[in-house]
């Protein structure tokens, strides 16, 4: 059933890119954004309710809710604000909703709620020609399926990715033999120059007037210099489906990690320890990081001694979620001197 409702899901965003990539707009997880076409408004404005309800939950299956049918016929009192856009010649419809009432409306629906801890993966991707997909390959659209993939997974699912250089640098340290041989430390230590927690090892080859992607997402642990793979998946398809269902597998994951699913019980605490936090911009910086934590539900400072920060969290989830999404934010780095975790040091 989860799969019908994928391809459902991902043919109606498909159409957004059905000739060529555009140009996205900066969009966040609670703003929908879809082609205007034969539809009306009403039409589009629960599209766009839907597109929202699966990037904020991490769940397409969402969609099915008689819930969610029943939150569909009172969408004017969740909108903040709507109208139409013009993108490369294109008509589209935008709808932003109230972040607390869909959040309330998942909580009620007894669905998580997966905030803004997003990580961009980096995708080393070896192409039909035997080349490491760089970043200017894709920001140039130099393969227009690619990007059309790409753009119809941020747009649907909420999250994007990054791509190496491919320079100097990254040629030296990185050969197509080492992503295709899956040699998984020789790939995290180039990666540690993007920050990536999370990185992909993948090749896209044309099979049977298809194309097949074979990939692998790796956590890297920088306290211990271990990498794991978290998932690993066969796709087939046309080229730009088998890039947007890489992705979407990419956000089944993250929402697993991130994903809070609140209960009415009592709240849990934990402390965290941060060294090497020595400005107020530092300070409001770390503020708004816990503030835009889905997984944190208040905070208070204990300490502030010199270079080093004690705060007291209350969660809304469990302590794993608080781990995983602050092992996520680029700010934070693990402590790799002390064996005890929710010790980090704050990067300047």
């Amino acid at each position: 059933m989860k799969n019908n409702v994928l391809i459902a899901f991902m043919l109606v965003v498909s159409v957004l890119f059905s000739a060529h990539s555009i140009a996205l707009p900066q969009i966040s997880a609670y703003q929908g954004l879809v082609p205007e076409q034969e539809n009306s408004e009403a039409q589009l404005r629960e599209q766009a309710l839907q597109q929202v309800l699966v990037k904020v939950s991490g769940n397409t299956g969402v969609v099915n809710l008689d819930e969610t049918q029943l939150l569909a016929k009172d969408i004017p009192s969740i909108l903040t604000k709507f109208g139409y856009e013009e993108i490369e010649g294109e008509r589209y419809y935008s709808a932003s909703f109230d972040k607390q009432k869909i959040n309330q409306a998942l909580i009620e629906m007894q669905q998580p709620i997966w905030g803004e801890t997003r990580p961009n993966p980096l995708i080393w991707l070896v192409n039909e020609n035997r080349q490491l997909i760089s970043d200017n390959m894709i920001t140039s659209n130099q393969d227009n399926s690619l990007s059309i993939g790409l753009d119809s997974a941020q747009l649907a699912r909420g999250i994007s990715a990054n791509f190496p250089l491919v320079d100097l640098d990254d040629s030296l340290a990185v050969s197509v033999s080492d992503v295709s041989g899956r040699f998984y430390q020789t790939v995290a230590q180039a990666s540690i120059r993007y920050d990536a927690e999370y990185f992909v090892l993948a090749n896209l080859t044309p099979a049977g007037g298809e194309w097949q992607l074979k990939w692998e997402l790796v956590k890297y642990n920088a306290q211990n210099k271990q990498s794991q793979v978290v998932v690993k998946q066969v796709n087939q398809g046309e080229k730009s489906n088998v890039i947007a269902n890489m992705m979407g597998d990419i956000a089944d994951y993250y929402a697993k990690q991130f994903a809070i699913l609140e209960n009415d019980g009592e709240r849990t605490t934990q402390v965290v320890n941060i060294s090497n936090l020595s400005s107020l911009s530092g300070l409001l910086a770390l503020d708004n990081i816990l503030n835009n934590l889905n997984a944190v539900d208040s905070f208070e400072i204990l300490s502030l001694s010199g270079t080093k920060v004690q705060v007291l969290v209350t969660l809304k989830g469990s302590a794993t979620s608080l781990k995983n999404a602050l092992n996520a934010q680029p700010k934070l780095q693990q402590d790799l001197i002390s064996d005890a975790p929710f010790y980090y040091n704050w990067r300047q």
